[in-house]
């Protein structure tokens, strides 16, 4: 009976290490599983690198680290890191000094004087851009062309049943005054042409400041050309008063600003972006005239200046990623709003050739108006 015990524990004994030894020869001739491998471009493989928000859209409170600014410049899946834009702009143009003169109505009581405005209208031009992303610490570049050609004129006609004068600083060989009955019914004509061509580099790095707070300090340089001309004739008893005035004018210098954005609702948002330039420039002015019968040629001036360039722009846009992230677009509207300081010395002449005159003060340039811009990143 006791033969009988040990021989069915050393039986147990010796099914159990087979059982064991069987096991073991079966895990080390088995593949070990493989995990799926989720293709970078689905949607679940931001899930899957535990990365809990999309560039560029809103996040939550608690994702990130408050100490830290994470990117939010776009993140397009297996892409060159480009993107191009394309804006459509409707702009007025305005500046200071170009009014054509004052009338004075002698034959009221009181008499009455009146200034005699340049106006001008929206005329369209556009802008092109092209941007690059740089894997080191989510920085980008952008080069962007701005073209603003436009010609204005303007007319004054005299009353034809008032007397009075017309007085005008343009004239250079001929002050004083024209009577409105000397001034042909052609009128008193003005033509201003302004050719604005613009280019901008910056380097920036979009990041979150808040949940839906996005921001991209922006540094870069600004260069940019002005091609002015001003016409302004009139015929007096038959005789041509004519004079003509050239100002050339480019710049370049240093670019600072700031690009903000707030995350609204449904891929919605509103924008605000504004820049500063100071910049080296150069103004050239020359021409000639016809005053009396008599010619003359103005020659070239050369002005060294420092002008500064103010930008502001406001709007709202909509974005979206598509084909799983493989391109991106955002759509804008805004108001845009710019600044040129120095940019006119047209009225140079005939400001030095006043007796009294002590300082020659140029005028600044003015653009505002609407910006419509479609952007793509792939």
């Amino acid at each position: 009976m006791i033969i009988i015990k040990k021989i069915s524990w050393i039986l147990l004994a010796i099914a159990s290490i087979s059982s064991v030894s069987a096991n073991s020869d079966i895990s080390s001739f088995c593949d070990p599983c493989q995990s799926k491998k989720i293709d970078e471009c689905d949607d679940c493989y931001e899930i899957s690198m535990k990365k809990p928000y999309k560039q560029g859209y809103e996040i939550c409170e608690d994702v990130l680290p408050i100490a830290y600014n994470a990117p939010a410049n776009i993140d397009i899946c297996r892409g060159v890191d480009i993107n191009i834009s394309a804006s459509f702009i409707f702009w007025q143009k305005l500046s200071d000094q170009l009014d054509l003169g004052r009338s004075v109505t002698t034959s009221s009581d009181p008499q009455r004087y009146k200034a005699i405005k340049f106006s001008s209208e929206y005329e369209p031009g556009f802008k092109v851009g092209l941007g690059f992303h740089f894997n080191h610490d989510n920085w980008q570049i952008f080069a962007q062309y701005t073209r603003l050609h436009q010609l204005e004129k303007t007319t004054y006609h005299p009353s034809p049943v008032e007397q009075g004068n017309f007085v005008s600083s343009w004239f250079i060989t001929k002050p004083g005054t024209i009577s409105f009955d000397d001034i042909s019914s052609d009128g008193v004509r003005a033509r201003w042409k302004m050719n604005l061509d613009k280019i901008d580099l910056e380097l920036s790095r979009p990041l979150y400041a808040g949940t839906h707070l996005i921001i991209s300090p922006l540094v870069g340089a600004s260069n940019h050309w002005f091609y002015q001309t001003y016409d302004f004739s009139l015929e007096e008893n038959t005789l041509p008063q004519h004079i003509f005035i050239k100002n050339d004018s480019w710049a370049f210098g240093p670019r600072l600003g700031i690009d903000t954005k707030w995350i609204l609702y449904k891929r919605f948002s509103f924008f605000l972006v504004g820049s500063m330039s100071l910049m080296f420039a150069e103004n050239d002015v020359s021409g000639f005239g016809n005053e009396d019968a008599v010619s003359f040629e103005m020659d070239k001036i050369q002005k060294l200046i420092l002008r500064d360039v103010e930008e502001l722009q406001i709007g709202f846009s909509w974005n979206s990623y598509f084909t799983n992230d493989k391109w991106y677009m955002n759509i804008s509207l805004a108001y845009e709003a710019q600044r040129y300081s120095h940019t006119n010395y047209m009225s140079y002449y005939s400001q030095i050739s006043e007796v009294d005159s002590k300082q020659v003060r140029p005028g600044d340039t003015f653009l505002h108006g609407l910006t419509l811009s479609a952007r793509f990143d792939f």
